[in-house]
């Protein structure tokens, strides 16, 4: 090998050497952070470390990370050279112009600027200047698929470009800052999944332990609130009063009073709060109300056996908006609202059935005690004192005893036939032996105007679904001759689908309520000892229909 070419070999290998030794401390930094990504490192301290490997890997005087929201770049961690306090994180930016985040958020790829004379706009150019700026590379961080943000490295003392190739490199740590965030939000997000099932199982076991709806409101809407951040949470109801709702109750964080139970406010067309009253489905807007002020609001359906009660609204100050779909979140402590409501109006119902059952059996049984004292055991006490008559004259007098003895025998089948009617009341004979549709019919031929009995039924019913059913007719027909002023009824009975269903529909005046008489409540209450319905279709002037559908298993 001559002289002259040796240190041309010599500069190749020392290049080649230069080459592999970035290669090493590249794959060391990357190593570096990526170890860091893996333990979970927190998003302030991976960005402080990332920065500042990137900055001394690339020969930089100063790394940053940014996070771009659309319209404006927050810096949330830079590096600089002199190892000074960072003074520009957490600043905001607008964003545009041509600088070199603008550059790869438009292209959403690594770019470069070697210079200011590459920088086509007035913006770029002033922004390049502010920070001393001779040249820098960029990358973005794509999260799921989007740019959430851009690292980016400068010279400020070096007047000379990045090496060629640079910005992809940094690309690499973009993405490990990227897997980085995504591991970050995907935590919070399980954190926040295990806060809200808690809070959940917390209102659910006082809803379990049948606590009183008043406390379960108040643990629903305080765990809500604590959830979502929400200055205060209510149930409100809609009570008919166009654009007005009545507040049940609720909960606040204490930074303004809270607003009183059965207080009104009104809020505007198009809030969140009617557009859930309106249509049952949850929902959110910025509202305002004269009462409450402007608020952001959520708002989801309260719906109690079937029956939309109100809505359960969660509020904050405008501009400080509440997660991404929390309305549908606040549904799951409405639904919790809900079945507390529907808990105890089942327990009220069951103890007003309870007590209507027990008055029930009272007024029967002293009804009973009256017929019988009243008929048929002054009969039998008159055919007694007649036998004991008769007994004395029987020796002296035979025809006489003889005549008294016909009279008291008279009188004794009279008895016997008001014991029948008595026993007819309790449970018809007919119905027994000869099934519901005969028994319908001699209802229908007692009935002091002209029944139409429609018996579809092929076979007999359990004895107790007959028995329910003919007494459905039975108080129907009494209540009709009372109050329909009616002049036809038609009665239906027929099996389907394993439910016998029984209907009475007159032409009278309507109008009819099951909760005004006691008659009907009792029925109900039969019916649905029996896991039936009772039901009441009666508009004014159009007649009554009364039906029920009785499980035949």
């Amino acid at each position: 090998m001559s002289d002259r070419a040796r240190p041309l070999l010599d500069r190749g290998l020392e290049g080649h050497e230069e080459e592999l030794q970035r290669l090493v401390d590249e794959q060391t930094a990357l190593r570096r952070v990526a170890t860091l990504v893996a333990a979970g490192t927190s998003d302030v301290d991976l960005v402080a470390e990332v920065t500042s490997e990137i900055a001394q890997l690339f020969g930089a005087d100063r790394a940053a990370a940014l996070r771009w929201d659309g319209d404006t770049i927050r810096i949330i961690g830079d590096w600089n050279v002199a190892g000074a306090p960072t003074t520009l994180t957490d600043r905001v930016y607008s964003f545009g112009g041509d600088t070199i985040t603008a550059r790869v958020v438009n292209s959403a790829a690594p770019a470069r600027v070697e210079s200011v004379d590459d920088l086509h706009t007035e913006f770029a150019r002033t922004r390049w200047d502010e920070l001393g700026l001779q040249a820098s590379i960029g990358a973005p961080i794509v999260v799921d698929g989007h740019i959430w943000g851009v690292i980016t490295a400068s010279r400020t003392t070096k007047d000379d470009p990045f090496a060629p190739g640079a910005e992809h490199r940094l690309g690499d740590f973009a993405a490990l800052v990227a897997q980085a965030i995504a591991n970050s939000e995907a935590r919070r997000e399980v954190a926040e999944l295990a806060d809200e099932q808690a809070a959940l199982r917390r209102v659910a076991t006082l809803v379990a332990g049948g606590r009183p709806q008043p406390e379960v409101l108040e643990a629903a809407t305080r765990e809500a609130g604590e959830l979502f951040a929400a200055q205060a949470v209510y149930l409100v109801r809609w009570e008919g009063v166009q654009d007005e709702v009545v507040v049940v109750g609720g909960w606040n964080d204490g930074s303004e009073p809270l607003v009183a139970p059965q207080s009104r406010y009104h809020p505007a067309r198009g809030s969140a709060t009617l557009r859930v009253l309106e249509t049952g489905f949850a929902s959110r807007a910025d509202e305002s109300s004269l009462e409450l002020g402007e608020r952001c609001v959520i708002a989801a359906p309260v719906i109690v056996t079937a029956n939309l009660l109100g809505a359960l609204v969660a509020v904050k100050p405008i501009g400080k908006a509440f997660p991404v779909e929390a309305e549908i979140r606040l549904r799951s402590f409405g639904d919790l609202v809900a079945q507390s409501i529907a808990n105890e109006q089942a327990q009220a119902e069951m103890r007003a059935s309870r007590a209507r059952i027990v008055r029930a059996a009272d007024e029967a049984r002293q009804k009973l005690e009256r017929n019988l004292h009243d008929g048929a055991q002054q009969r039998l006490v008159s055919v007694s004192i007649s036998l004991r008559l008769a007994t004395a004259k029987l020796p002296a007098a035979p025809e006489d005893a003889r005549v008294i003895i016909t009279a008291a025998s008279e009188e004794l089948a009279h008895a016997l036939d008001e014991l029948r009617e008595l026993a007819r009341g309790l449970h018809p004979a007919i119905l027994t032996k000869h099934g519901l549709g005969q028994a319908l019919e001699v209802l229908a031929e007692r009935a002091p105007f002209e029944v139409a009995v429609a018996d579809e039924l092929d076979e007999r019913l359990p004895p107790s679904v007959e028995a329910a059913a003919y007494y459905v007719v039975a108080e129907s027909l009494t209540n009709i001759a009372k109050y329909a002023q009616a002049s036809a009824v038609e009665v239906r009975v027929c099996r389907q689908d394993g439910v016998a269903r029984v209907e009475v529909v007159d032409d009278g005046v309507g109008g009819a309520d099951v909760s005004l008489g006691s008659g009907l409540r009792g029925l109900a209450d039969r019916v649905e000892a029996l896991d039936g319905r009772l039901g009441i279709v009666s508009p004014p002037a159009e007649g009554t229909c009364v039906w029920a559908e009785i499980p035949l298993a």
